[in-house]
């Protein structure tokens, strides 16, 4: 029974792959397409960031605000596609271009996320560090940099023993992040804290033996169990343990439906313009009343005995008034 439910699992699985490769080649097109008309429209992306989904909204903190206001352009590329038969399709590449700012040198700051399997049964996205050449305060507070030291270091120690080794935790570049991450807390972390998501540690290798002992494996019963273990801890090192699914959520929501959130600020805004012409009406009308203009009906004062004598106008997000 087992066998033929991991089956069963494992082709819809391959479907729904299949289908999120020829998706990505038949929209790359128009997606490149889109991107050039951006261009010509005004703090397009940074009003995209400004309605973001919850899931992107809840990682920016006010001191990103002004940053991310530089935003000119962001892609998503499934660089690891082949064609629309091969290929990870999930594992993407995200890339922000902002224009000339006070807060870094870098114009383009790209970071690829690859879809990895560990020997548990566990599937998601891992990461490399990407430093961010600060001008003058670092909105990470140093944990980007400290992160990409270790990384660094991390990289030293492989060249010379062939494989990563436990000697990385006897180093300055290892104590002085955990201790920096255990003293920072998680909701106060910088929403460019992604640049150094790395997730868990499984190299390409890793988890392509995985996947074969998974397809290999003799019994159904085995994978079965396998699927349902529970997320390995994240590394006591991990600088933004929610980057993963940022991840997702900027290439599976925010870029795609990228237009829809712009034109949530259009709504806004000539739902504003409208309530003010009828707060401006009823204000001229009350004041024609007061000076005996016009007569003070029953409906008038019923009227205005709902509104409570006042006119609401809606407000600009919080972000957008600090960005103002």
């Amino acid at each position: 029974m087992y066998n033929s439910l991991a089956r069963i699992e494992k082709q819809l699985a391959d479907i729904e792959l299949n289908c999120l490769r020829k998706t990505y080649i038949a929209t790359r097109p128009k997606l490149l397409e889109r991107a050039a008309a951006i261009k010509a429209v005004p703090d397009f992306w940074s009003t995209v960031i400004d309605e973001a989904p919850t899931e992107i909204d809840q990682r920016i903190q006010p001191r990103d605000v002004p940053a991310l206001s530089c935003l000119i352009s962001l892609d998503v590329e499934r660089f690891e596609i082949l064609d629309g038969e091969h290929g990870e399709p999930r594992s993407i590449k995200l890339s922000f271009t902002f224009k000339r700012n006070q807060w870094f040198h870098d114009e383009t700051i790209e970071k690829r996320f690859y879809w990895r399997t560990s020997g548990n049964g566990w599937s998601g996205l891992v990461s490399d560090p990407v430093k961010i050449h600060w001008k003058d305060r670092d909105l990470t507070d140093g944990l980007l940099e400290l992160a990409g030291n270790l990384w660094e270091k991390q990289e030293e120690l492989k060249q010379t023993n062939g494989q990563d080794s436990d000697e990385i935790r006897a180093t300055a570049e290892y104590m002085t992040l955990v201790e920096k991450v255990q003293r920072t807390p998680q909701d106060a972390i910088s929403f460019f804290g992604l640049f150094g998501y790395r997730g868990l540690h499984i190299s390409a290798r890793q988890s392509l033996d995985a996947i074969q002992r998974q397809q290999h494996s003799a019994e159904g019963s085995e994978h079965w169990r396998d699927m349902e273990e529970e997320l390995p801890p994240l590394p006591d090192t991990e600088i933004y343990p929610h980057g993963g699914d940022v991840a997702i959520a900027v290439s599976e929501d925010l870029y795609p439906g990228a237009i829809q959130y712009f034109s949530k600020l259009l709504i806004k805004l000539r739902s504003s313009e409208l309530c003010l012409h009828v707060a401006a009406a009823a204000k001229e009308r009350d004041a024609k009343i007061s000076d005996g203009e016009l007569g003070n009906t029953s409906s008038d004062s019923e009227e205005r005995n709902s509104r409570n004598g006042e006119y609401h106008v809606p407000q600009p997000s919080k972000r957008s008034r600090l960005s103002g």
